[in-house]
């Protein structure tokens, strides 16, 4: 399959719609189902065609991988994880969400490298390193959490979500990286020693996590296998400033070349990164990202708008009827070819038609003819052969020729008519594709019904532990009630009477409590002042300004993030705004972000439902070259 190809067009049960992207492993496309009017849902499609690609040690890994696509779930794992062979092309796809993935982000789409913020790159990295913990089931069987994690693995959302994709397929990849063109490009990210044994580890996970939040701290493309030694004069580069101490010490962590000096606790390392990220001078959040993502790339996300609002209603059905003449097209050529040559076709061994060969048991279409030769030039070849031997046995110059023969009469004997060719399956009219998709269908449904019943056996447990609390509860209620019975029986009436006032003076204990626990909450009223923490439902932004760098701070080139701190009021205006941290109070950029986020407006925040006040902090970055 060549990445270069006609868009759209039919791959499988797909339609590939545009073409995103390209590495040495393959192309990466959005894409469409097949099976609709229309294209929708959309898929994020990546094909390993690459001249780089192993296919002999990547397609068993997939078979491996695919068990546990329905077991790993998790807020930073992508949905809709599908992998398959289209072709004779392995693939994986996941549901397409709009957005980039990280490569493209480090790359700028054309803009140059774009300098992430502090905050940014550390979120990201947060995501990766949740996405490694919820991917434990691949390191039982395929030895780490992902094994080849790089950023063209990784989706960044323009609503700021954070996705990885790709995970189990390491044992796969890693043979391709001896490719000096596949070493480059993804070298960087892979452990030194898993770069010598070609074997995936947990450690190596990290090490790779570690190298991509270097990248998007520098700007720069770690040297492969360099580990702490990249951290060497590093400088940030949203503002060429040298790199914290506490950052450096983070990164180090991850990078060390020994894996017995690296940090081995995914979960470890994780929660080192959230004290850093949610207890520093940092404000991270998906808004943040989001509005990061929508002020870089505002053009690029109303382009991809557009192209997706067309590719949604691309109707697959001409796609699919010209395939299928593609394919009536070949079938009529080989059976012509095979008509005028008249002589019979070499056998392809028994239950397998010329257009097909079989890979790991299933039949997977390829082009007709012997061995890739396609049929009419078979058919040729075999028609000068007989003119040949004709020629030798019967028109050879020096043959003395027989003195004037008298014609004899001659049978004339109608020719054998040739059986008709057996038509050729191709793709997925494949009646041995068909089956192996059902056979599949089957295996999940399955899957899916021992997990319906092992809920549905735990719900039960659970009701029935629930019950037998509730019948606890109910029969010592009746002892109680039967201990008062007796005594009342045997006239024990003082001890009845004592039994009554505990009980009563109990409730009115419990009436007391209430009473002043709820006199001692006071009630929200409109207006009201609130700390952020306390609200029920945070300040929403629906119109936001975007802040004018002044003159000085373009002539000085000076980038950063702005922090505003913002008192949102009811009606969901800015009651009042002042700078909590500027880049540098001398060319104005605070000023200037004072000015437009008066004018923002917010949906208010509200406690118990009603509508109060509440401090907020909004960033506000700039990026000047």
């Amino acid at each position: 399959m060549s990445s270069t190809g006609t868009i759209p067009r039919l791959f499988g049960p797909y339609v590939l719609t545009r073409h995103l992207g390209a590495d040495p492993l393959g192309a990466v496309y959005r894409a469409g189902t097949a099976s609709g009017p229309h294209l929708a849902p959309l898929l994020l499609i990546r094909v390993f065609d690459g001249a780089g690609v192993d296919e002999a040690a990547l397609v068993p890994s997939m078979e491996d991988a695919s068990e546990y696509l329905e077991v790993v779930r998790g807020p930073a794992v992508a949905k809709g994880a599908v992998l398959g062979i289209v072709e004779d092309v392995p693939f994986a796809g996941i549901e397409y969400v709009p957005g980039r993935t990280l490569d493209r982000l480090f790359s700028g789409e054309g803009q140059g490298s774009i300098p992430l913020p502090v905050e940014h790159a550390l979120l990201i990295a947060e995501k990766l390193l949740v996405a490694l913990e919820a991917g434990k089931p691949f390191e039982k069987k395929m030895g780490a959490p992902h094994g080849f994690l790089t950023p063209g693995f990784v989706t960044i959302s323009n609503d700021g979500d954070i996705r990885v994709y790709g995970a189990g397929l390491g044992a796969g990849l890693l043979p391709s990286l001896k490719k000096p063109a596949v070493l480059e490009a993804f070298g960087p990210y892979i452990a030194p020693e898993v770069l010598a044994s070609g074997k995936p580890s947990a450690a190596g996970d990290i090490y790779s996590a570690a190298a991509i939040l270097l990248q998007a701290l520098t700007g720069k493309v770690p040297v492969p296998g360099a580990g702490t030694d990249a951290l060497a004069g590093a400088v940030l580069a949203v503002d060429g400033s040298p790199m914290p101490a506490d950052l450096a010490s983070l990164v180090s962590r991850g990078l060390a070349k020994d894996p017995n000096q690296r940090e081995k606790d995914v979960v470890a390392y994780r929660k080192t990164l959230g004290k850093l990220l949610y207890g520093g001078p940092y404000a991270p959040s998906t808004f943040n990202l989001a509005f990061f993502m929508h002020q870089r790339f505002e053009r690029a996300i109303d382009k991809e708008r557009k192209e997706l609002a067309q590719e949604e209603t691309i109707d697959p059905k001409p796609l699919a009827a010209a395939e299928e003449r593609k394919d009536k097209e070949i079938r009529d050529r080989a059976r012509a070819a095979r008509a005028a040559a008249s002589v019979s076709v070499p056998s392809f061994g028994a239950g397998t038609s010329p257009g097909t060969t079989t890979m790991g048991g299933t039949p997977v279409p390829k082009k007709a003819g012997l061995g890739g030769i396609p049929v009419p030039v078979v058919a040729g070849g075999v028609l000068a052969v007989l003119g040949v031997a004709g020629w030798f046995l019967f028109g050879r110059g020096g043959a003395k020729q027989p003195a004037a023969p008298q014609p004899t009469p001659v049978a004339v004997v109608a020719p054998t008519p040739m059986p008709a060719p057996t038509p050729m399956m191709v793709g997925k009219e494949d009646p041995a594709f068909q089956a192996a998709l059902q056979a599949k269908l089957q295996e999940e449904m399955k899957k899916v019904e021992g997990q319906i019943v092992k809920e549905q056996a735990a719900a039960a447990r659970r009701r029935a532990e629930e019950q037998a609390k509730l019948e606890e509860a109910a029969q010592k209620t009746r002892e109680a009630e039967e201990a008062v019975r007796l005594a009342s029986d045997r006239a024990d009436k003082e001890e009845a009477e004592r039994l009554a006032k505990e009980a009563a003076d109990a409730r009115s204990r419990e009436d007391a409590a209430r009473k002043a626990a709820e006199a001692a909450s006071p009630k929200v009223n409109a207006g009201d002042l609130v700390d952020i923490g306390q609200v029920s439902k945070p300040p929403q932004a629906t119109k936001i300004v975007k802040p004018e760098a002044t003159n000085l701070a373009r002539s000085r080139k000076v980038s950063g993030t702005v922090l505003v701190r913002v008192l949102v009021d009811e009606n969901g205006r800015a009651a009042q705004a002042e700078v909590y941290r500027d880049t540098n109070p001398r060319v104005g950029l605070g000023e200037s972000s004072l000015t437009a986020v008066k004018q923002w407006e917010w949906t208010p925040a509200t406690k118990d439902g009603v509508k109060v006040k509440t401090w907020i902090v909004v960033p506000l970055p700039f990026v000047l070259k």
